[in-house]
């Protein structure tokens, strides 16, 4: 009777069964580097939008799958959050804009670029994209790449 219990129990609380939705963005890159001719700063912001009213959850990780730290920052540049999950809500059909960069001990470095990968998670479908952009110090362009979010491959 335990063991069918913890049968049922483990089905139910599979993630590989729930009905989250997942969307995958396979590259990141956020920080700066102020030193030396090139010097630049590097800017990821996300835009994730839905039909319906959902909370959604925001998880950065590392080249290594490792949780990676960032701070969260809104449309209006204010910092949100500094953890690896970042937790929003979505209106439907209102774009949110999210912002990650250095949390702030790391943004004192001269030299700190965090490269990595990230999922947005969702009880409803969600529309997701990322703007990478490369800037000067000064906030002048220098370059900038659209990535398209997708649906994490099955293992």
């Amino acid at each position: 009777m335990l063991r069918t219990a913890s049968f049922l129990l483990a089905f139910l609380l599979s993630p590989a069964l729930s009905n989250e939705e997942v969307r995958h963005v396979p590259t990141i890159v956020f920080g700066q580097i102020l030193l030396g001719p090139s010097a630049s700063r590097y800017e990821t912001i996300f835009t994730v939008t839905s039909r319906r009213a959902v909370s959604a959850t925001l998880d950065l990780f590392t080249d290594h799958g490792e949780p990676m730290e960032a701070s969260f920052v809104d449309s209006k540049g204010i910092v949100a959050s500094t953890d690896s999950t970042f937790r929003f809500f979505l209106n439907a059909n209102q774009p949110v804009r999210i912002k990650v960069q250095l949390p702030p001990e790391v943004m004192k470095e001269d030299v700190a670029l965090r490269t990595g990968w990230a999922n947005i998670r969702s009880a409803e479908d969600l529309d997701a994209w990322v703007l990478v952009r490369i800037l000067k110090p000064d906030g002048t362009l220098i370059d900038k790449h659209v990535l398209t979010s997708e649906k994490p491959p099955h293992s």
